[in-house]
C-alpha cells in the first residue's frame, strides 16, 4: 500500500501519542486538529475521514465509537510497526 501524506501524519501522531503513554483511542476530531496544527494548509475533514477509513480497512488502525457515538482511532500492531518504520 502506498501511503498519502495525510495517512503518514495520522500514523505519526498516533505513534507519538503512544510513545507518551497515551493508550486510549483518540477521537477523530481531536486527531484532525492535531494534524492541522502542524500544517500550513489544513486537511479537509472529508479527506481525513477517508484516509482513516482506508487505514482501518487495511489493518493499520482500530476504529471505535464511544457512548455518544464519537468516532475514535488507535494504532493496531501493524500500524505501530509501519509508523515506527517511517519515524525511527
Amino acid at each position: 500500500m502506498r501511503f498519502s501524506s495525510t495517512q503518514k501524519d495520522i500514523l505519526f501522531v498516533l505513534y507519538q501519542l503512544e510513545l507518551r503513554d497515551v493508550v486510549q483511542a483518540i477521537p477523530a476530531i481531536n486527531l484532525l486538529e492535531m494534524i492541522n496544527q502542524s500544517r500550513e494548509v489544513d486537511v479537509l475533514a472529508t479527506n481525513f475521514r477517508t484516509s482513516c477509513h482506508t487505514l482501518h480497512r487495511n489493518g493499520f488502525l482500530s476504529k471505535y465509537r464511544n457512548t455518544s457515538l464519537q468516532l475514535a482511532f488507535s494504532l493496531t500492531e501493524r500500524g505501530r510497526m509501519k509508523a515506527a518504520e517511517y519515524y525511527e
